[in-house]
């Protein structure tokens, strides 16, 4: 199974409307794997919001509505922020029945109060047990970085470094919520606090966009880059119902899964896309990867391991945190960005010799997680 091509709007706050940023993202990738809307035998849409921000459901009918003479199954999919590697998930599936599916993925967060936002997105978390008693996800992220400080030692200095790195990374990244924003450490470090420890630097922003990809059955061309794993978990959705909160056990069975199926390790992986929705989410992310031993993330962090010039550059689009967090186009852009990456196509931040890319896609506090690894050179 491979990736013939990607697209990606602009990420940030945008007057566009869902219809049209869709319509953007997959004329991209059509354009990037030179092929007509006619060649898609279905699409799979990602979408968290569109009801209770937009008050629009059924918005795989509605990309219907942008390519009228196809009718085609569309298929929408919600897992919270991880609809992305759901819906990449799902359509690789259906390769068994296609041969060319596209996957969408899309969100407009921006225009209403702050306040009715984040009553939204805490939709993803138990309605008895989270949402009642007002948990949002700034709280719960929150309460993980407080357990990982007072067992591992952990800093708010390590959080502010992975801040820093991926508002660097992004400020090599068009397409980037902050591209082009200078932030430096003394910023990260005065923000506003947002739930302590977290500081407005540690969240990643409210953001707008689209992401596609289109996954074929067969190698088409020279540059689609194949998927050697895919692999979806879950847990229970509450905090409350969990042992451990420095860890997230669907995405260690995620990640164990992809990693046999690939039949890889994780010190084989080159680059990493993880879902660092709070800086201390890529912490856990690096640790439940086993990029590192528990609680031992912060030490490549401290080394510069993590950059672009690193061992295992993560994040190298910004991320979440920098790149922008359009929530049901995350995980399909995490895509887009490996395969940017592995084609040697990622310009200004293009890692060196990468071969072997890891992308993490997670739902609510660790509910869904979904692990793709996708190869660049010959296998």
């Amino acid at each position: 199974m491979y990736v013939t091509g990607t697209g990606k709007t602009k990420y940030g706050i945008t007057a566009s409307s869902m219809q049209e940023m869709a319509y953007e993202a997959m004329q991209k990738a059509l354009d990037d794997a030179s092929m007509s809307i006619d060649e898609i035998n279905a699409i799979y849409v990602s979408n968290f919001l569109g009801g209770p921000l937009k008050s629009q459901l059924h918005f795989n009918s509605v990309v219907s509505s942008l390519i009228p003479k196809s009718k085609i199954p569309i298929i929408r999919v919600e897992t919270a922020c991880a609809s992305g590697g759901s819906a990449v998930y799902s359509a690789l599936m259906s390769l068994s029945r296609f041969r060319n599916v596209m996957v969408l993925g899309i969100e407009k967060m921006s225009g209403l109060d702050s306040g009715d936002t984040a009553k939204s997105i805490a939709m993803a978390g138990d309605r008895e047990l989270d949402q009642s008693e007002g948990l949002i996800f700034p709280a719960s992220y929150a309460l993980i970085a407080q357990q990982h400080m007072q067992r591992y030692g952990t800093s708010e200095d390590d959080l502010a470094k992975v801040s820093l790195k991926n508002h660097s990374n992004a400020n090599l990244n068009p397409l980037a919520h902050f591209y082009s924003k200078k932030v430096d450490m003394d910023m990260i470090k005065k923000s506003p606090v947002v739930s302590s420890p977290l500081r407005l630097f540690d969240c990643s922003p409210i953001s707008d966009g689209s992401a596609a990809v289109i996954l074929t059955k067969k190698r088409r061309k020279e540059r689609d880059i194949k998927i050697i794993a895919s692999e979806l978990a879950t847990d229970c959705i509450s905090l409350a119902e969990r042992k451990e909160l420095t860890t997230f056990s669907s995405a260690r069975t995620a990640a164990a899964n992809a990693y046999k199926s690939a039949r890889i390790l994780p010190k084989d992986i080159d680059i990493a896309q993880v879902h660092d929705c709070f800086t201390i989410a890529e912490l856990v992310a690096m640790e439940d990867l086993g990029f590192s031993k528990k609680g031992r993330s912060k030490d490549l962090v401290r080394i510069g391991a993590t950059e672009l010039s690193g061992t295992l550059p993560i994040n190298t689009d910004g991320g979440l945190k920098a790149g922008g967090h359009p929530i049901g186009a995350t995980g399909v852009s995490q895509i887009c960005e490996l395969v940017t990456q592995l084609r040697s196509e990622a310009g200004a931040r293009q890692v060196d010799k990468a071969k072997i890319g890891l992308a993490h896609n997670i739902g609510g506090v660790g509910g869904t997680a979904s692990v793709h690894i996708l190869h660049g050179g010959k296998r």
